[in-house]
């Protein structure tokens, strides 16, 4: 009788198995023909995780294969959601012209455990009050002033100093270009640099090093993020680790906040000395307001993020740079030409200077089109249904720019496997321009707030550091360009060069 009833219980229980297997399919298949009725076409999925499990490491190039398959505005299932991918430079301008596609996805990937509340997180009015302020307050502090090119040039020649210790001997250039950059960020964050063995630097340093090692896992989770509850309880990956690297940087920039704090308890001056002060600043302005988004753990959240965005994006430039220099180097002969040409070898350059130096401009230019450094843009949520072109994205869809499909449109860039300083040259090579569809910092209203400073970083440290060294491969080594993928493409095997100081020849005239 027991064994009876235990077999009709088990019984039980397998029919509820396969009912529940049944309805997920019928929902899945329910699911999958209204996309078909409202979405652009796309590949197929699976239940429940969409077409996350064929997604290769390289991303934007199977999107861009996708695109050629399906069109250049296509959706596709990532786990949880609905994503359309702008795959083409006439889709992404239209996009970036809308105010419905300027939202951030509702759900934070790392759930109760990190509150992702940085500006760049977002959406609405507190991203364009966040966005607002920042800017005037970093512009007010000497983003785009002399003073702050200054300042940069005064790292730069320690930096310089630096690079004199490898000995003309092979080293891996990422590891001293992440001494110098960092501080750049820091005189406008915390208003002050750190000497390149302080502790502090040190372990920070450390700490965007081992955030930039689990970049691709977090690109790929935020499609799914209840799952992540259960990566963080059982430590998936180390997904524990991910998070403590996170609330250690925090920690760094906390003991800035807080000194930040004190000053203004113990000094009479309301002098903005920079990103820090300002916000402050702002909140005590705000103390009345319900419901400020102005506090102190937005404050954190926006420093830590500028501090690492800021960082990586130029050194990880810079470290592609070089690697260009190294492998071409008649073309590393032509900037040192207009170097001697316009500057000479006995000053620093300057932002002026950059007016005179088309070569060198398209060379930083045809370097941010071949890395494409973020090929695919953070994501974005439609607050409303939108038309790109005749292709509906209905409200709450992702929607996904492909940078690196719009970078390598041969309608755009002939040849564009191949590396060409010229194509941006103009006017028998007199002048360098920009087109529209170089979208290295994204574009629209939210582009990078930082790109500014970044093209004026990257000119004066690749000409500073042309007017003292060559820049070559290691011997009987070729560059290699292959890259790796973790939310930004990354060199697949470190980049050494050996810098060779210059006989500094003398300047015409």
């Amino acid at each position: 009788m027991i064994l009876s009833v235990h077999f009709d219980f088990v019984a039980i229980l397998l029919n509820c198995a396969y009912i529940c297997f049944g309805l997920l399919i019928v929902n899945h298949v329910l699911g999958f023909i209204q996309r078909l009725n409202r979405l652009p076409s796309g590949p197929w999925g699976l239940p429940v995780v969409g077409y996350l499990p064929f997604t290769r490491d390289d991303t934007y190039v199977q999107f861009g294969e996708l695109a050629v398959k399906y069109g250049p505005v296509f959706s596709v299932k990532l786990g949880s959601y609905d994503v359309v991918v702008l795959a083409d430079w006439k889709s992404i301008r239209e996009a970036f012209s809308s105010d419905h596609l300027l939202s951030r996805p509702r759900e934070n990937f790392f759930g109760d455990e990190l509150k992702d509340v940085s500006f760049t997180e977002m959406s609405g009015d507190p991203w364009k009050e966040q966005r607002r302020i920042a800017m005037t307050t970093l512009r007010n502090v000497g983003l785009g002033k002399s003073k702050m090119e200054d300042l940069i040039r005064e790292e730069i020649d320690s930096f310089l100093n630096e690079l004199k210790t490898t000995d003309e001997r092979p080293f891996k250039f990422i590891d001293k270009v992440k001494l110098s950059i960092p501080n750049n960020v820091s005189i406008l964050l915390f208003g002050h640099k750190y000497d390149y063995d302080d502790p502090v630097k040190v372990e920070l340093e450390k700490n965007l090093d081992n955030a930039d090692s689990v970049g691709h896992f977090i690109s790929s989770g935020v499609f799914m993020p209840w799952i992540t509850k259960f990566l963080i309880f059982f430590n998936y990956l180390d997904m524990k680790e991910m998070i403590k690297i996170i609330k250690r940087t925090d920690c760094f920039v906390q003991i800035e906040i807080d000194k930040h704090l004190e000053k203004m308890k113990t000094s009479d001056t309301k002098e903005i000395e920079d990103y820090i002060d300002g916000f402050l600043h702002e909140m005590d302005k705000r103390a009345d307001e319900n419901n400020s988004n102005f506090n102190r753990e937005v404050l954190l959240r926006n420093t830590s993020a500028f501090y690492s965005a800021g960082s990586s994006t130029i050194q990880s430039t810079l470290n592609w740079t070089m690697a260009y220099l190294a492998a071409y180097p008649e073309y590393q002969e032509k900037i040192r030409d207009e170097i001697r040409e316009t500057i000479g070898f006995d000053r620093l350059p300057n932002n002026v200077d950059r007016q005179r130096m088309p070569f060198t401009i398209s060379f930083i230019y045809e370097v941010h089109r071949m890395v494409s450094l973020v090929p695919i843009n953070l994501q974005r949520r439609a607050t409303a249904d939108v038309k790109i072109g005749d292709k509906l994205i209905p409200k709450d869809t992702l929607v996904l720019f492909n940078f690196w499909s719009v970078h390598r449109d041969s309608s755009l860039y002939p040849e564009p496997d191949k590396f060409d300083p010229n194509r941006f040259l103009i006017d028998n090579g007199t002048k360098a321009v920009k087109p529209q569809h170089l979208i290295p910092f994204s574009g629209g209203k939210r582009v990078c707030p930082g790109e500014s400073l970044a093209n004026l970083q990257l000119f004066l440290y690749v000409v500073s550091i042309l007017q003292k060294f060559k820049v070559l491969p290691e011997p009987g080594k070729q560059i290699s360009f292959e890259s790796r993928y973790n939310g930004g493409r990354q060199p697949k095997n470190p980049i050494y060069v050996i810098f060779k100081q210059l006989t500094i020849p003398k300047t015409k005239g």
